[in-house]
């Protein structure tokens, strides 16, 4: 019964093959060699590549839908001339979250490709701070993202609610750390794939020594080429700037120099070979076309980053407008809209009402409560009698109760939280890496408005 289930399993894979080859261009087919060939000098030759496992990061953009393929149809071809072939494990990012739409993508090229099924390939996506096996229903529970959600709040305070500031270069330690988490149940992986071509590498690979600078870990330097230990270190650096108002952890320990994993890059076989129309139409999808510039925005998701964008546009035309910003017309006239936007999911599933999104927008805490009063006239006026107990109970002196709790619901974040925020209690290393976060947007360049920097500012 074995035997019969193998030969229609082998049957099935050499459909798929025949599919994928039939939908690939002459050029997408000849590149498909050439990246054989890397592969099998990189196992160290063909009696070796049953040994070997490749590690994807995988994005939602053609360039990623294109390389899956052509690794789909690699590994089906060594498969059909050898007695083994490479293992594949593939990593779904989209931060801060995955979309629904984004997920039934995956899941369609996935099914085409016939990978679920295939003890060769391994399956993966980043869920909240952990990495899960990939289902096209994430988890909805609000445990999953407390963390999240928690190192986003007080991340906003301190930059003063930039939507380029929280969804920006941060993200990028948050894929890093991720990436760490594989790596420790990689069972062994033998190398990382990538499209990534080697300026935007050695520009991510500046970024990233320089925020270890900040954070005094100059001693690292002589290990970057072990991407294991800068994606730990990258992983230590998120912790800190998570929760940058705790004492500061423990550095990254180092990774085992004498078993480095690899990158293979292969932008060169890859990247003039991009007609891909009969690829998408064989993957069942229909994806945006990459931006080479920017190569590692195929990794995040931006919904979350124009849905603040655009909030805290509609909180600044209110206020210009009306003089006084009205919660309950507001919610009135956009909760509907908002909750049926994709791009408040990830809001939403963080568990954060659109009173704590405006709180955050406004950031009105920081810097001994520089902006509350102007937070509490436009927002909140009915507390405006309150406003001497809340800058008394944001200093630890007493204060009623329900002020205190009106503190927290507002803002979503602990008492405790509030008062460091409101004090600037932020130690060093901290202080440095969040200013330094805060000057970056997503695509790692630097912020023309760097209005939150001051804030956190040595």
């Amino acid at each position: 019964m074995s035997d019969i289930h193998d030969q229609a399993m082998q049957y099935i894979y050499q459909q798929v093959l025949e599919r994928l080859l039939k939908h690939m261009s002459q050029a997408q087919r000849a590149s498909m060699q050439l990246l054989i060939q890397r592969l099998l000098v990189a196992a160290g030759g063909v009696e070796y590549i049953g040994q070997f496992q490749l590690l994807v990061v995988h994005g939602e953009d053609r360039r990623s839908a294109h390389l899956l393929a052509c690794l789909r149809a690699a590994q089906l071809t060594i498969a059909l001339r050898a007695p083994a072939t490479f293992r594949l494990r593939v990593v779904v990012a989209a931060l801060p979250a995955i979309s629904q739409k984004t997920l039934i993508n995956h899941e369609r090229s996935f099914g085409k490709l016939f990978m679920q099924d295939d003890a060769r390939v391994e399956l993966l996506m980043i869920e909240g701070q952990a990495v899960v096996p990939f289902r096209v229903r994430p988890t909805m529970s609000i445990e999953t993202w407390a963390q999240s959600r928690q190192a986003l709040l007080v991340f906003g305070h301190l930059t003063a609610g930039q939507p380029e500031a929280m969804f920006g270069s941060r993200l990028h330690l948050q894929l890093a750390n991720a990436f760490c988490l594989v790596l420790e149940n990689s069972q062994g992986a033998s190398a990382l794939i990538t499209l990534i071509p080697e300026r935007q590498r050695l520009l991510y690979l500046a970024w990233s020594r320089r925020c270890l600078r900040l954070a005094g870990e100059s001693g690292l330097h002589g290990t970057y080429l072990n991407l294991a230990t800068l994606a730990e270190a990258l992983g230590w650096l998120q912790a800190l700037a998570d929760a940058p108002l705790d004492a500061p952890r423990s550095p990254a320990t180092m990774a085992n120099p004498d078993s480095p994993l690899r990158v293979i890059a292969v932008d060169d076989l890859l990247q003039d070979r991009l007609d891909d129309s009969q690829l998408q139409q064989m993957l069942g999808v229909h994806l945006e076309p990459s931006r080479p510039q920017a190569a590692l925005m195929a990794y995040f998701d931006l919904d979350a980053l124009l849905h603040l964008r655009q909030l805290r546009g509609r909180q600044q035309r209110k206020r210009h407008k009306e003089g006084r910003l009205g919660l309950a017309v507001r919610d009135r006239a956009h909760s509907t809209q908002a909750n049926d936007s994709a791009q408040a999911r990830f809001l939403n599933l963080a568990g954060l009402t659109e009173q704590q999104l405006v709180c955050l927008i406004h950031a009105p805490f920081a810097d001994h409560g520089c902006g509350l009063e102007g937070f509490v006239e436009y927002c909140h006026p009915g507390m405006r009698v309150a406003l001497p107990y809340l800058h008394r109970a944001l200093q630890g002196k007493t204060c009623p109760e329900p002020v205190q709790q009106w503190l927290m619901d507002i803002s979503g974040l602990s008492l405790a939280q509030l008062k460091a925020i409101y004090a600037r209690r932020m130690g060093q290393p901290a202080r440095r890496v969040v200013a330094n976060l805060a000057r970056r947007d997503l695509a790692l360049r630097l912020q023309t408005s760097a209005r939150a920097v001051p804030q956190v500012a040595t």
